[in-house]
């Protein structure tokens, strides 16, 4: 262990600890593609022991509870247990599943309950679950800063009803697979993370009496009732209200270093070979996405010229400088899709902050937005149907613009097939897609200056399919928006990141010129961050940082003369002080305000966490609309 004693002098009271700077895929080691092969060949470890018991201390994650029916679920099923220690380099971890025989299909909601804890200091790790080699879960464990630590991410995975009602009869008798990818060290840090993976059936009405229950696990104070049926939380997650009737994975089918591609720069594309049912009506495919190394700190990357004026920004000592990176090339990235080389999609990531990131006191014990449940990211694939059942198989790519090393991207393409048709019939008639065509300005001496990149643009696709459901046309228009400011002063010690990046999906269902559904989902993800440095001495950094970011989201989907509407709005602000040599944080200290917001044209619910100098000095969350009125004012 490396000597303290010359920052001593400076904070007498505050090296207690020892922390961890995030390094590359938030701790993960570089991985490398394997050749796909059987996917047979994960390793079934022998059963763990029970994880530890000494857990004080609930980091977590202030978002809307699952909504659920008011009783207890049908039936849970503990699918894995495991403790994460050494794992650099080992396939992931595999259970078998099967559904529960005592409470089959058909669900009105099905609860994902992950469950852990962390023995010690450790970094915090990259983690994905996959059920048959379909993504169900990317999530990264927290920062431990001491012994204790426990969380619990719950996800509603109804949507994936396809996968968790297991194998037909004619696919064989063998049971899925629930996989998990953690790597976890301790040839330096202690901590083991124990992982419990639980999921929780629920059968009946979600509402009692006008009233909907969040979900509350054993132990746990229970929070604020939800109010009167929430008219859009309780459809499931996506584009469309009914689960799909087959999922298929874009994916790496190998699976012994996880089940993600790993993209090392702009021009890789990764994808899978897929063949589709003849009978396919409708077809969404959801991506997620992860970024890691060079890119952990993307949307603060500088957009710089390759003149001589760029020759003295090199990485100060002591490191860990935000406006840093091997090929500064801008604040913009863009995950794109591809079928047979075309592009049918693309979304903004969202800029997950991960807990080991820009200030590592900021997110303990609150995590940043969408670090424990990253976001995945819907593409309605239906206008491109009629090109995907002519029983050829085609070829699903992944890419994102602008990247450098690395990002984890996998997705699954969802499918609703005909049960009354053994074929359709399908075509494309409009493909309309311009270039994303990017302002890039940059304006920099040394150390100083300042860059910026603008842009939007307009999708559209059009295409039709005929089934017993009728001729029915699917248009899709999707406009993106997108601004990237960065700035430095002061020879490179005051920097200053504005991004801000805004979606609007509309997708319109029409059957003989008659309208019979429509979905509009926007999106808006600003984030500012500012932050002082200066020399802490024996090659230290010391860095102040204030930030603030959000993800607001507005959806309303009309459907067999049904219609739902919900609006989402998250957002953090943080500020705080970290002291950083080689990539440890020596010291720290930071406040983050949590306030969460949900409504619809049935009620609403607002959470608010204060944490001040890691403690938390206000948790309250309300049912009021008139509360969450007031919020936002």
């Amino acid at each position: 262990m490396m000597s303290l004693t010359h920052h001593h002098l400076l904070f007498p009271c505050c090296l207690l600890l020892l922390l961890v700077r995030l390094s590359g895929a938030s701790g993960v080691s570089p991985w490398q593609l394997i050749t796909p092969s059987v996917p047979g060949r994960l390793v079934f470890p022998p059963p763990p022991s029970v994880p530890a018991e000494n857990a004080t201390l609930e980091y977590m994650d202030p978002t809307l509870p699952p909504l659920l029916p008011a009783h207890n679920p049908k039936c849970s099923l503990l699918v894995l247990q495991y403790n994460f220690a050494d794992t650099v380099g080992a396939p992931p971890v595999a259970a078998n599943y099967t559904p529960p025989p005592d409470c089959p299909a058909p669900w009105s909601r099905v609860v994902l309950e992950l469950s852990a804890s962390a023995s010690g200091l450790q970094k915090d790790r990259i983690a994905a679950l996959w059920l048959d080699g379909a993504e169900i879960l990317r999530t990264t464990t927290p920062y431990p800063m001491a012994p204790g630590v426990f969380w619990r991410v719950r996800k509603d995975v109804t949507r994936y009803t396809a996968l968790l009602r297991g194998r037909s009869p004619y696919e064989g008798d063998q049971p899925c697979v629930l996989s998990m990818m953690l790597e976890n060290s301790n040839a330096k840090y202690p901590g083991v993370y124990s992982i419990n993976v639980s999921l929780h059936f629920y059968r009946g009405a979600l509402c009692s009496g006008g009233r909907c229950i969040g979900l509350k696990p054993a132990g746990e104070t229970k929070r604020a009732e939800l109010g009167p049926a929430l008219s859009a939380h309780p459809t499931i997650k996506g584009i469309y209200r009914e689960p799909a009737d087959m999922i298929i994975p874009i994916s790496n089918g190998d699976g012994r270093k996880g089940f993600w591609f790993r993209l090392e720069n702009e021009t890789e594309v990764q994808g899978t070979t897929v063949r589709l049912p003849n009978n396919t009506y409708r077809a969404v495919l959801e991506v997620y996405v992860s970024h890691h190394g060079d890119d952990e700190y993307w949307y603060a990357n500088p957009l710089r010229t390759n003149g001589p004026e760029a020759e003295g920004l090199q990485p100060q000592q002591g490191g860990d400088n935000r406006l840093e990176s091997s090929k500064a090339n801008g604040g913009f990235r863009q995950v794109v899709a591809t079928v047979d080389g075309r592009y049918v999609g693309s979304a903004i990531p969202f800029p997950v902050i991960y807990p080991g990131s820009v200030n590592p006191f900021f997110w303990a014990p609150v995590a940043a937005i969408g670090a424990y449940d990253h976001p995945s990211y819907d593409l309605d694939l239906t206008p491109f149907v009629g090109h995907l059942i002519d029983g050829a198989p085609h070829v699903f790519g992944l890419a994102v613009r602008d990247s450098q090393p690395f990002w984890l991207v996998s997705a699954n393409l969802h499918v609703w097939v005909d049960a009354w048709s053994d074929t359709v019939e399908g075509a494309l008639v409009r493909y309309k897609v311009p270039p994303f065509r990017l302002s890039r300005q940059a304006d920099w001496t040394e150390r100083e200056g300042k860059s910026e990149i603008e842009g939007q643009v307009i999708i559209r696709f059009s295409g039709w399919v005929s089934s017993s459901k009728g001729n029915i046309t699917t248009s899709v228009r999707h406009k993106i928006k997108f601004k990237s400011h960065i700035e430095a002063e002061e020879k490179g010690e005051m920097t200053s990141v504005e991004l801000e990046s805004k979606a609007r999906t509309n997708i319109r269902i029409e059957r003989e010129d008659q309208v019979i559904g429509r979905v509009a989902v926007e999106t808006e993800t600003p984030l500012t961050m500012a932050t002082m440095s200066s020399n802490g001495g024996g090659g230290s950094r010391f860095h102040k940082t204030k930030l603030a970011h959000a993800l607001m989201e507005t959806r309303s989907v009309a459907e067999n003369k049904g219609t739902s509407f919900s609006a989402v709005a998250d957002r953090q602000d943080s500020e705080g002080a970290v002291l950083m040599e080689e990539g440890v944080a020596m010291w720290g200290n930071g406040d983050t305000k949590s306030v969460y917001k949900y409504r619809d044209d049935k009620g609403c619910y607002l959470r608010t966490v204060n944490v001040v100098g890691g403690k938390v000095k206000e948790d309250e969350d309300t049912a009021s609309c008139a509360a969450a009125a007031v919020a936002e004012s």
